[in-house]
């Protein structure tokens, strides 16, 4: 076990150093300028409209585009661990080295996972911090915009001098958007939904990255991949569905059902990754 966090250590450090640092930045960077673009272009005649319109937070992420950027990132980032673990593989000398370790092959497998497992986490975790930390100025330039604007109700009723401080939260933004109710949820059930989908895209991911026998294989693999994808979003269409489809469906028997599916299709890639492991004869 002390090996296998040692070399996990050691792969993470390496992967983020040559790319997850720069898929961080990058990704964040744009976001961060589409936050502030979306806030320009709309000051000055924003509130000249029915109230339920408010621009609050979650409307601002939503409407910048920032959730594509995410996702792009994501999708970066699963890339770039593929291309890590496969390189190991490509390279002969690298391969020959990390599999004559004196390590047994199932603490070599984990140790991949764990540092793909700690890359994901990270590039959640710098997410989330951020789009806590932007709560504070994106809704303060749009309060500072509301108490100088008029509100027209009706054409018998305005108001004007606006106090929007108290009209949304931090917690009912994240409740109410669609990118970051389904990236980081404040349910428990979307979150069951999500980690199993993430699960089990880490585990098609590394196991795609080590076996290199059959090209058919892998992209079975892939597609594993984008199913896992689909299980840790899957609220995202149940949102897109109420908005426009004006339905009222529950997310809780689908989250659980999806994510109990995508833990077990990932345990039973883990054991089959794992003997396939054991049978390899090139190394």
């Amino acid at each position: 076990m002390k090996n296998t966090l040692k070399l996990s250590n050691y792969l993470f450090g390496w992967f983020f150093h040559k790319s997850e640092r720069f898929i961080l930045g990058i990704s964040l960077a744009i976001s961060i300028i589409m936050l502030f673009v979306v806030n320009s272009l709309y000051s000055g005649n924003l509130y000249e409209h029915i109230a339920i319109e408010f621009r609050t937070y979650d409307l601002v992420v939503d409407y910048s585009g920032v959730g594509i950027v995410f996702f792009l990132g994501l999708v970066s980032l699963f890339v770039s661990l593929f291309i890590q673990i496969n390189g190991f593989y490509t390279n002969g000398k690298g391969m020959y080295s990390i599999f004559t370790l004196p390590m047994k092959r199932h603490e070599i497998f984990f140790s991949f996972f764990l540092s793909a497992v700690a890359a994901v986490l990270l590039y959640f975790a710098v997410w989330l911090v951020t789009m806590v930390l932007l709560y504070f100025p994106i809704t303060s330039m749009y309060e500072k915009e509301a108490s100088k604007a008029i509100l027209y109700i009706s054409e018998e009723v305005t108001l004007n001098n606006l106090n929007v401080s108290i009209t949304n939260g931090l917690f009912l933004a994240f409740h109410r958007s669609a990118f970051l109710s389904a990236c980081f949820p404040v349910s428990w059930i979307q979150a069951l939904s999500l980690c199993g989908g993430m699960f089990l895209s880490i585990t098609a991911i590394v196991f795609a990255g080590l076996y290199n026998e059959y090209v058919f294989a892998r992209v079975a693999l892939f597609m594993v991949v984008l199913g896992g994808f689909c299980a840790a979003f899957y609220c995202v269409w149940i949102f897109i569905e109420d908005q426009f489809g004006y339905s009222m469906k529950t997310v809780m028997p689908q989250s659980l059902y999806l994510c109990g599916l995508a833990l077990f299709l990932g345990i039973i890639l883990i054991f089959v990754a794992l003997g396939k492991l054991k049978q390899r004869k090139d190394i």
